[in-house]
């Protein structure tokens, strides 16, 4: 084998290491009945004079009787032995194990047994390393250096010349020399030191020493051929001594030959090695001594070696000429431009029309005829519906009925309880107490049977605004149509739907939003009610259609909904604010509220009828939904009369009556009174009632009113204080208690028991059949109700995600550009980056600005959920989708496409450019680096946008985040500067993780050459690393692992926050 590396490592001395295992043999051999070294001199003189005359002579290497072996340093101050490399004990005759690398740290050999060496090390003192592992951390130069300051970039050198120091472990191959020693294997260990131009030689059998040879003035060469290498050493001198009572020196009284290697051998040697024919030991005396006693011309060797070396200190190292990188610079951005192009080829593939989309649709035979007609005739019935919050009452016994083929509509003034009242009938989760009974066909059903068969749009349309009207209504058909149903079928339903609703001829037209109009108020109004009607609902809940339309626009809308109700027998129930009279005469049933109080329930076309029948006819063509919303409103406040600016001392008591609701009393406008006192003016001859009626509100005092209002001030700022309910006004009661004792609402709840009575004879009797079926057996068994599995979900919302993204492009391109533009910028300031001090410091900087340009970055993707957080929300409570194929929609094709291109991009342009390590290993680990980086950040941003429904709050807390990383990245605190308790909060960074294994990726096995003034400075990259605080072995764990955690961990709780705290809350 070639001879190895590393001779200078050696060359401090190394004696401080056996100061321990000196004493301990000095105890055992040279010290008995007490007698202590330390208590004399250890001069030679004394200490032969002062002996005990029973104790044997103290070892002390300056006097004759003893010798340092293997040719170590006998101190002339404490007279003990210098050993070299691999030798220990009093004598140095004593092999170490462990390894090299372990210096002053070594286990000496046990007495007849063999060195266990550690791994990648081997030899019989085990000096000779086999691997580049086990060279990690080997010092450079001989000098020891702490544990967190050791050298990367180690190579176990094999190449045969001695660099520093060598270490060779051979075997002797003369034929003759094995034959006498069946079982004692012959074995020689060789090394040299180049600094001093010594060698070492040492001949063993069975492992143990026998002589060795101390060879001076060395010189070594190397010849190389085409078919093989050589290695010599030519020694001028040699020394060579016995062990004493060892093999051929005395053992057992065999032959001894110290004096034959005292006389005889003197020199010149040569110790030399040839690939594929093994090395060879000659010395004229000790080739006579082979040749008289083996036959042999000299001692013939199968050697292996090792030297751990600085890669760059290897034998015919010659550092690498600046490579040109103009190709990879043209490559880089050409492959941007590619990745840019592909991507919009493909955004412009998947976003164009295709004819498909509206062709011919052909139904199979057993599923056109049943689209419409698939579906169960539900009558609602309710009775004493209540709903309180916070102790105080919401909604006060509100009762009524809607039937297939009708509509029901709830009026009322602003705050009346309707959308609360909607909210209830339509089994939303509500945060107060619900009481009452709800009938559907007559029966009571659970809230999740109740749900397949209804459908709620919401007051405010919450639609995606880069969809056109057919995707949008198509993707509400594919996600909650039964899945059995063909997606022919679902078309077909949807255009059907469309063209119900008058919607047809604007399919292609886009949503659009706030400074994007495309369609108007009452088409995206239509639009909100065919998503919910291409199910088929039996009820559809209607939250104010008509609220924010023109006049036009709203009896368009209402319009469609009787054309549902009428012609496909649906029950449609809706609240209204304040219709125009051609739409309140499309009603069918009306339930007019008041302060969560039922005024009005029963036939539309009857309430005319009944107004006229309590006292409050309705003026001839005067709008009855107008004069219901002025009188309950009059009827709820007590307005003080303008000609009576002085009022009249309050009636003792009076303040406290719960006749009166003071914090009402305010005056309205005169129109309103107007019609209300014009419609109740008294017919002739009752002048004395109507004085009674307009002098009524002048009695209140405004002592009265001031005490009132001070004690309900107290009460709302007092800790203990509880909300109660008010007084009802009186003229308000008197139109609740008008409405209990009228003939309408003996029939309405007649009505009602007799639907329940009858449901439950037919349920009872078992034969009996009511008139309607029951709504959650039919739609089980007519529709199965089987929505679309998770993998359709997905496949659908990641579509609909894509088209978003790629419709709406200011986002996608402002990544892409900026990618390209900064790379651009960071190329042309950072370019022909060199090996040196000021390179290393460009590389870091140049690895923290681009940490910090994604870091900020990713702060656009707030955004990403908070535009569709309210449609997240109605969309889950209409059960279109799970939110787990919803999350995973949105991480796999909003923000990936955002998170992923980009670094690759500005990757590409810069790596080469820059000048950066031209490895493609390297390139890639680079590559992944920045991507899970971004990843990662984009997991903590999305986390945020989800857990804050303010966008405001989620920035601040976001740029917070940032500023926290960017202070342990790394490179603005040293890491070692950091005391202990708190050095965890480097760990938590994922900036640093990312910056640490940008630098140790790229400077790890970099060499740096810095000239300053005449000096040569070569050291380590990796060793300033160390220096600013980061660990040069730490790329794949922690850091990429750490980056991958994080990831992981931010992403899952993201989901664990959609799933659990992002519903919709009424």
């Amino acid at each position: 084998m070639m001879l190895s590396r590393g001779l200078h490592r050696w060359a401090l001395p190394t004696s401080l290491l056996l100061l321990w295992s000196q004493n301990a043999h000095a105890a055992n051999r040279n010290v008995s009945h007490g007698y202590s070294l330390n208590q004399q001199s250890l001069s030679p003189l004394e200490v032969v004079n002062g002996r005990p005359e029973h104790c044997p002579p103290c070892f002390n290497c300056q006097l004759d009787a003893f010798t340092c072996g293997n040719f170590g340093e006998c101190s002339k101050f404490d007279g003990q032995c210098k050993c070299p490399p691999g030798w220990a004990g009093i004598d140095c005759l004593t092999p170490q194990c462990d390894s090299l690398a372990d210096g002053d740290h070594r286990r000496q050999r046990e007495e007849g047994k063999e060195c266990e060496c550690k791994e990648g090390w081997g030899g019989i003192n085990c000096n000779v390393c086999q691997t580049d592992d086990a060279c990690i951390g080997f010092p450079l130069l001989g000098q020891p250096v702490d544990d967190d300051e050791r050298v990367g970039n180690m190579t176990c050198y094999k190449g045969g010349e001695t660099v520093f120091n060598n270490h060779q472990m051979c075997d002797v191959t003369n034929r003759k020399i094995l034959d006498m020693l069946p079982g004692r294997p012959p074995q020689v260990t060789f090394s040299c030191e180049k600094g001093d131009r010594t060698c070492q030689f040492q001949f063993w059998t069975a492992q143990v020493e026998s002589f060795y040879c101390q060879l001076r003035e060395c010189d070594s060469r190397a010849e190389r051929s085409y078919d093989k290498n050589s290695t010599f050493y030519d020694c001028e001198k040699i020394e060579c001594k016995c062990v004493p009572g060892r093999f051929i020196c005395g053992e057992d009284g065999s032959i001894d030959i110290t004096d034959f290697l005292k006389e005889d051998i003197k020199g010149p040697a040569t110790f030399s090695c040839t690939s594929g024919q093994g090395c060879k030991f000659e010395e004229p005396g000790m080739n006579d001594l082979i040749m008289t006693f083996f036959g042999d011309s000299y001692i013939t060797l199968q050697c292996e070696g090792g030297e751990c070396l600085h890669y760059s200190q290897v034998p015919g190292y010659e550092p690498p000429p600046k490579p040109d990188r103009s190709a990879f610079v043209a490559l880089s951005i050409a492959g941007a431009g590619l990745i840019v192009v592909l991507v919009s080829a493909i955004l412009w593939w998947a976003g164009r029309a295709r004819s498909s989309d509206f062709g011919a649709i052909r139904l199979p035979e057993n599923e056109s005829a049943k689209l419409m007609t698939d579906h169960v005739p539900a009558s609602l019935h309710f009775s004493n519906i209540s709903y309180s919050l916070g102790g105080k009452t919401i909604l006060d016994n509100i009762s009524g009925c809607a039937k297939p083929g009708q509509l029901l509509a709830i009026m009322g003034a602003s705050g009346a309880g309707k959308s609360t009242f909607l909210d209830i009938l339509a089994r939303k989760n509500k945060k107060g107490a619900v009481s009452g009974l709800t009938l559907v066909n007559g029966r009571e059903i659970a809230d999740a049977d109740f749900k397949k068969v209804m459908g709620f749009v919401d007051q405010e349309d919450t639609l995606m605004s880069t969809l056109t009207v057919y995707e949008t209504v198509l993707y509400s058909a594919l996600l909650r149509l039964p899945r059995e149903m063909s997606f022919e079928a679902k078309k077909y339903r949807t255009l059907e739907t469309m063209n119900e609703l008058g919607i047809l001829g604007i399919k292609d037209s886009r949503i659009g939003d706030t400074g994007h109009r495309s369609i108007s108020g009452g088409e995206k109004r239509r639009v909100s009610i065919a998503c919910e009607l291409v199910t088929s609902p039996s009820i559809l809940f209607l939250d104010e259609p008509t609220s924010g339309l023109d006049a036009y626009n709203a009896l368009s809308v209402i319009d469609s909904l009787v054309s549902l109700a009428r012609d496909y027998n649906r029950t449609v129930v809706f609240t209204i604010h304040q219709p125009r009279s051609n739409i309140v005469s499309l009603f069918d049933q009306l339930i007019v509220l008041a302060q969560g109080k039922l005024i009005y329930s029963g036939e539309a076309d009857k309430v005319t009828d009944y107004l006229a029948a309590i006292g409050h006819p309705c003026p001839l063509g005067f709008n009855v939904a107008d004069f219901l919303i002025d009188l309950t409103m009059q009827a709820g406040v007590e307005p003080s009369p303008p000609e009576s600016p002085a009022v009249e001392e309050a009636q003792p008591g009076e303040a406290d009556s719960n006749l009166r609701d003071e914090e009402r009393a305010f005056a309205h406008n005169g129109s309103s009174s107007n019609s209300v006192h014009s419609a109740r003016r008294p017919p002739p001859g009752d002048e004395a009632t109507d004085e009674s009626t307009t002098r009524a509100p002048s009695i209140h005092s405004s002592k009265a009113y001031i005490q009132v209002q001070t004690t309900r001030l107290l009460d709302a700022i007092s800790p203990t204080g509880q909300v109660r309910d008010g007084p009802v006004p009186p003229k308000l009661a008197e139109l609740i208690e008008a409405f209990k004792r009228s003939d309408v609402a003996a029939q309405l709840g007649a009505e009602i028991a007799e639907v329940t009575g009858s449901a439950m004879a037919a349920q009872s009797n078992g034969n009996g059949v009511a008139e309607l079926p029951d709504v959650a057996v039919e739609s089980n068994i007519t529709r199965g109700r089987k929505r679309a599995t998770w993998a359709t979900q997905f496949r659908i919302l990641s579509g609909r995600a894509f088209k978003n993204l790629y419709r709406d492009p200011a986002l996608l391109a402002a990544h892409y550009i900026s990618a390209i533009v900064v790379a651009v910028i960071c190329g042309f300031f950072f370019q022909n980056i060199t090996n040196d001090i000021a390179g290393f410091q460009n590389r870091l900087g140049v690895f923290f600005f681009t940490l910090a340009l994604f870091g900020f970055s990713c702060l656009s993707s707030l955004n990403l959920f908070a535009n569709e957080r309210i449609l997240f929300m109605r969309e889950r409570a209409n059960g279109y989708y799970s939110p787990l194929t919803y999350f995973a929609s949105k991480i796999l094709f909003d923000i990936l496409p955002l998170r992923v291109v980009p670094p690759l991009v500005f990757g590409g342009i810069i790596y080469g450019w820059i000048g950066l390590v031209p490895e493609v290993a390297t390139f890639w680990k680079f590559m992944l680096t920045l991507v899970l980086f971004n990843l990662t950040t984009a997991s903590v941003i999305l986390l945020l946008s989800i857990a804050f429904s303010s966008t405001s709050v989620a920035s601040l807390v976001g740029t917070l985040i940032m500023l926290f990383n960017l202070l342990f990245t790394g490179l603005l605190i040293n890491r070692k500067s950091v005391p202990t308790a708190f050095q965890w909060l480097h760990t938590v960074s994922f900036f640093h993780a990312a910056f640490e294994a940008l630098a140790v990726n790229e400077l790890r096995y970099l060499q740096l050459h810095e000239e300053k003034y005449g000096v040569n400075i070569d050291v380590p990259a990796a060793a300033i690393l160390s220096t600013f605080g980061l660990r040069a072995e730490s790329f794949w764990w922690p850091n990429i692992a750490l980056l991958g955690i994080f990831f992981g961990t931010f992403t899952i709780v993201s989901y664990l926050v959609l799933h659990f705290y992002v519903k919709e809350k009424r």
